[in-house]
């Protein structure tokens, strides 16, 4: 019995590793779950460290994924030249508003225009009692694997949030 569990245990993890890239080919809302639930499951933060980069990578779109990868390097660069430095996109949340990330999200029903769909995504975080709610846009496009994400737009209204996009964010340093 128990080698029987352990088992169906080592399967199931087995499927789970492959489900995400096969649930992008999926609806826009199920695609954006699945990203969701893996940025959460790699706690990310700042831009993905190797094991969520292997993991996130197949579902960015090419031109977001290129802009992460110009970034990643642009990281890299700057931690060689000034160790005792923070270097740029270290830290905090990138794809949300919030720069401590959300404790819990709903996806929304998308609004899809030919290839492109955009998807409203309602986060909340809870601390010390108090629970801030905010909406972000998550952008996805369509292509012959499935949805990707193709970038966020943020939409928090607080001092210090997040503005505008996820890839002008990475443009700008």
């Amino acid at each position: 019995m128990i080698k029987a569990i352990f088992a169906f245990l080592l399967f199931a993890s087995a499927v789970r590793a492959a489900d995400p890239l096969e649930a992008m080919a999926g609806g826009p809302e199920t695609a954006a779950r699945v990203f969701l639930s893996e940025l959460r499951r790699h706690q990310v933060t700042g831009l993905p460290g190797e094991g969520a980069w292997e993991a996130l990578a197949p579902l960015f779109s090419e031109s977001l994924a290129a802009l992460m990868e110009a970034a990643r390097k642009e990281q890299l660069e700057h931690q060689r030249k000034f160790p005792d430095e923070k270097p740029p996109w270290i830290e905090g949340d990138l794809f949300s508003s919030l720069f401590e990330g959300p404790h819990r999200f709903h996806v929304g029903a998308a609004m899809v225009e030919g290839e492109r769909a955009t998807i409203p995504i309602l986060y909340e975080r809870t601390e010390a009692g108090e629970t801030v709610r905010w909406k972000d846009s998550l952008i996805l496009v369509k292509t012959s694997q499935g949805w990707s994400v193709d970038d966020v737009r943020y939409g928090g209204t607080w001092d210090f949030a997040n503005q505008g996009t996820l890839k002008e964010a990475l443009a700008a340093e």
